[in-house]
């Protein structure tokens, strides 16, 4: 749930957006769960769990959590194969232990956590267990999800009526604040850049016809465009 302030995610658009991607990453892992054990295909599912523990502690609670514990458990003699952080994370995880693992916060620069909450002190997402992303498959898996943020983000910026109200109709910039904790994951320079340029012409757009909600605007899309140089640095490393 939002409070409408002007950080990312401060508003229940883009928070929903975040759910979304939790949902269809619950997706991904019931579909792993269901296809054979393999290196490969336990790898990926490692790594789709070690991603839903970044974005969503919710999807281990009820129904969603028995459906990542059932995946997990039609892996278990593939799991035994991996190395023994891989094991205890995802042994930890069918142990119903799932919810308190991913409310373990993230370590995240303090200037990023302002730009998705204002005034927060903690990240919003959860712990990053590098021996989840170990295997090629667990890599491939996470660029993946970085492409459906980038599909997400383009789906906002497609309508130029968006671009001035985007604290409102931005459910896909949800995805730049997974991208902000996303790893390994590329994203090209030339996306985030024109991004950057259509928000600041919604904000020019709003500026030309000020009325009463101006001042937060540009609240919002002076974070919005820290967001993107965050983004920006992030992925010329």
């Amino acid at each position: 749930m939002g409070t409408w302030d002007h950080g990312l995610l401060d508003n229940d658009c883009a928070s929903d957006g975040v759910a979304d991607i939790a949902v269809e990453i619950s997706a991904d892992i019931a579909e792993l769960g269901a296809a054979r054990p393999t290196l490969a295909s336990t790898s990926k599912l490692g790594g789709a769990v070690g991603t839903l523990l970044q974005l969503s502690p919710y999807s281990f609670t009820g129904e969603p959590g028995r459906a990542v514990v059932a995946a997990l458990q039609a892996h278990v003699a593939s799991i035994r194969g991996f190395p023994p952080p891989f094991r205890r994370i995802l042994s930890a995880v069918i142990a119903g232990e799932g919810e308190a693992l991913a409310g373990r916060p993230a370590r995240m620069p303090r200037a990023h956590i302002a730009l998705l909450h204002v005034g927060a002190t903690q990240a919003p997402f959860g712990k990053r267990e590098p021996a989840l992303f170990a295997g090629k498959s667990a890599m491939a898996y996470v660029q993946s999800v970085a492409r459906r943020c980038v599909e997400g983000v383009d789906d906002d910026f497609a309508d130029a009526s968006n671009w001035s109200d985007l604290c409102r109709e931005g459910v896909g910039l949800g995805g730049l604040a997974a991208l902000l904790v996303l790893s390994p994951c590329r994203v090209p320079a030339r996306k985030i850049a024109g991004w950057r340029r259509k928000a600041r012409q919604g904000l020019a757009a709003l500026a030309a016809e000020p009325d009463d909600e101006l001042a937060f605007h540009r609240l919002y899309y002076a974070n919005l465009d820290r967001t993107f140089a965050a983004l920006a640095r992030r992925f010329a490393e």
